[in-house]
């Protein structure tokens, strides 16, 4: 966490992008049904968005916080109004049953701003993420991949650790082959070294990927990253909404509470 407020956020900002670390700004909420606190939300990444207006940031966005749950026409009407303001917007993934809605609004986007650079999340333990990536590809998309956190029946997604880090390996190298931008949001070292072989082998350049880690998770390993002249960029968080956010991750999934320590501490 970055802090509560958009300014300790701000500073946070303006100390990575010292180091050379790109940042993708979240404010945390999600779910909201409420018209009037989606445009406080709306509103407030219109604020972030001036700030960040001119340089190599973003902001990260989850469908549910700017109307997704009252309508997808609602969600795509408020991230056209963020994408008039900014340069860079990453939307996330949330739970399954809203893949469909957020990849219709993902090409919308694309196809209505092709000058801006539009992210999406995909979830590697999604059984339908392979399919997704490759009927985005003629897109020319920008993926984030992730492996995912939201709690999901298993006929949904892939429920053993090792096989879900297959599956993220499977999709990374077809990401690097296939698409322009992938932004490689992983702290897993095995990972991490595997795709080091995969690039070298494919020649691949280093101005197709970057690697995003989650501020305060391994920032000796970015750093390093960085060092060997990687792109290199980190998720920072912010916000009041630290404590419901966190209770629903352990919530429904509460091997991410080891997760964390691990990553902390290990």
């Amino acid at each position: 966490m970055a802090g509560r407020t958009l300014d300790d956020a701000i500073e946070v900002v303006k100390s990575l992008n010292a180091e050379g670390i790109r940042v993708t700004l979240d404010r945390l909420g999600e779910s909201v049904l409420d018209k009037s606190l989606v445009d406080e939300t709306v509103n407030e990444y219109l604020k972030i968005l001036d700030v960040l207006k001119g340089t190599n940031n973003s902001v990260a966005v989850k469908p549910t916080s700017v109307g997704l749950d009252i309508s997808r026409e609602v969600a795509l009407d408020n991230f056209r109004k963020l994408l008039q303001k900014g340069d860079f917007i990453e939307i996330d993934m949330e739970a399954s049953r809203y893949v469909n809605d957020t990849l219709w609004i993902y090409r919308k986007l694309k196809e209505e701003f092709p000058d801006r650079k539009i992210a999406v999340a995909i979830q590697a333990y999604l059984y339908r993420s392979e399919q997704d990536v490759k009927d985005l590809t003629d897109l020319k998309p920008c993926i984030r991949l992730v492996k995912g956190a939201y709690k999901e029946p298993r006929d949904v997604a892939i429920q053993n650790k090792k096989k879900v880090d297959e599956n993220y390996v499977k999709l990374l190298f077809y990401l690097l082959e296939n698409i322009p931008y992938t932004l490689v949001a992983t702290h897993d070292e095995k990972i991490i070294n595997r795709m080091l072989r995969f690039i070298r082998e494919r020649k691949i350049p280093t101005e197709r990927f970057e690697f995003q880690f989650l501020y305060g998770i391994k920032g000796n390993l970015l750093r390093k990253l960085k060092g060997e002249g990687f792109n290199t960029g980190m998720y920072v968080p912010y916000g009041t909404h630290w404590y419901p956010y966190f209770m629903r991750r352990l919530a429904e999934r509460p091997a991410n509470v080891w997760f964390v320590f691990k990553n902390l501490f290990g």
